[in-house]
Parts: C-alpha cells; structure tokens; sequence
C-alpha cells in the first residue's frame, strides 16, 4: 500500500509540476503581418488627410452708408463721407464637400448700425404719415448731427473660397494657403431702434445735444443684396436695400453700404 500511495504521489506532482509550466509559456498566436502593416498606413493616412470643416468666425464690417432715392445714387440729400455703417456679429462658413472647399454657405447673426448726415443744416421731420427732411433753424454742428437705425441681420451667401489646406510632413501639421474668396447673397434684418441726435450752439454759444426716440415711420423689416471679395479674413463688401427705409414717403429711400470686412476666427 506504501508504495502504491507513494506512486500516486509522485504521479499527482509530477502532474502539478507539469501544468504550472505549462501556464508559464505564452501561447503563441499566429499574427497577419499584412493586415498590421495596414491598419498602421491606414491610421497615418487618416491623420494627416485634409478635411474642411464648418468655421466660426467673428465679423466686423464699417464703411460708408447712404440712401438712395428712387435707385439714384448721385446728388445724394446726405452727406457721403459723414454718412457711415457699422456691423458685427458671429458668421459660419459650412463647405458642401469635405475634402474640397471652393464651394461653401456662409450665414450668420449680425447688428448693424446705419447713420445717415443730412445735408444744406437739415433734419428729419414727421409730416403726417410721412418722414421728410425739413431746414432746422439752428445752426447744426454736422459731426454731431445725424439720423441712426439699429437692425438685427441674418445674412446668407453663397461663398467661393480657392484657399486650401495642406499637410506639411516636416513640421507635422496642417498649413492655411490663403486665396481669393468671395460670395453672393443676401439678407434679412429686423429695425431694433431709431434715434435722431441733433447739436447745435445757442445764442450763448452753449452746445446743445438732442436725441430723438421714436419710431419715425420706418419699416420693421429691412432686406436686400450683399456682395463681397477679399483674401484671408480682409474684403470689400457692398449692400444694397431692396425695402424702402420709410413706409408712407411719395419717394423710396434704400440703404446702400460700401466698405471693409474683417472676419477673425479659426
């Protein structure tokens, strides 16, 4: 019996031996050399392949605003170079592909603000129903004085950019090339205010200022046509009113605005 216990204690750690060596060789696992080399190239060319993604981008616009009556630009009842316009706002520009981006939709959320400087000592009036420009009998200082509509815009264009982006392998990142772009469109704007300020000097030689709040008949609703051009985040821009300013005047008077547009942003 001794022996035959000690046969099968022999046998047991024999076997316990075996299976702890056994556990202490990996198991060897076959691996596909050409599908690692690929998920490595393809993963790297993933990396570093251009893609154009929608860019947010802060707008400042200002230049020279005036109207125009009855669609005459010339011999304008405003002043050209004291008449001016200021926007701003946040703007996106979404490309139709990808992996182009010449071909893309800008839209956005802007305020704008419109001041137009009566000429011959002139100031705006409420005749009735209608907003007409009347002599003041003071003597206007003609920087100070002047008519202001605020709008809220949303304004939407078509926008052909030839800028690209590239992969630089050297440096191990992507590289703006900055083209010409421009684009055509539109807006729609919401008047949120109007304001006329007015100063003059009176028989003492005391400056007096004026502001008038008030609705001076002037649309709700402003529309029209913008354009601009321009490389990198400077352009021109131009707009043009479709929606006459005030509502019951005999002649339609329409915003037009010529000046420069700055977009910073990523």
């Amino acid at each position: 019996m001794k022996k035959i216990f000690l046969l099968l204690s022999i046998a047991f750690f024999a076997t316990q031996a075996n299976a702890q060596t056994n556990d202490s060789i990996p198991e060897v696992v076959d691996v596909d050399i050409e599908e690692a080399v690929f998920k490595y190239v393809g993963r790297t060319v993933k990396d570093t392949t251009v893609v154009y993604k929608t860019k947010t981008s802060f707008l400042l616009r200002f230049g020279l605003t005036n109207l125009a009556t009855e669609n005459q630009f010339a011999n304008s009842d405003f002043g050209y170079m004291r008449s001016v316009g200021f926007e701003w706002g946040l703007t996106q520009r979404r490309p139709f592909s990808k992996d182009k981006n010449l071909l893309g939709i800008k839209y956005g959320l802007t305020f704008s603000y419109n001041s137009v400087a009566a000429t011959d000592n002139r100031v705006f009036v409420l005749d009735g129903n209608q907003t007409v420009l009347q002599t003041s009998p003071h003597n206007l200082r003609k920087a100070h004085t002047y008519f202001r509509n605020s709008y809220i815009n949303i304004p939407i264009a078509l926008d052909f950019d030839f800028s690209t982006k590239e992969y630089n392998a050297a440096n191990k990142k992507f590289i703006w090339k900055d083209r010409i772009n421009f684009g055509l469109g539109g807006y729609v704007a919401y008047n949120i205010n109007s304001k006329q300020f007015i100063s003059y000097k009176d028989e003492n030689g005391y400056k007096i200022s004026e502001k008038q709040h008030g609705k001076w008949n002037v649309n709700d609703f402003d529309y029209g046509l913008m354009a601009y051009v321009g490389k990198g985040g400077i352009k021109l821009y131009g707009k043009y009113g479709l929606a006459p300013v005030f509502k019951n005047n005999v002649q339609d008077q329409k915003y037009w605005t010529l000046g420069i547009q700055i977009e910073l942003g990523n």
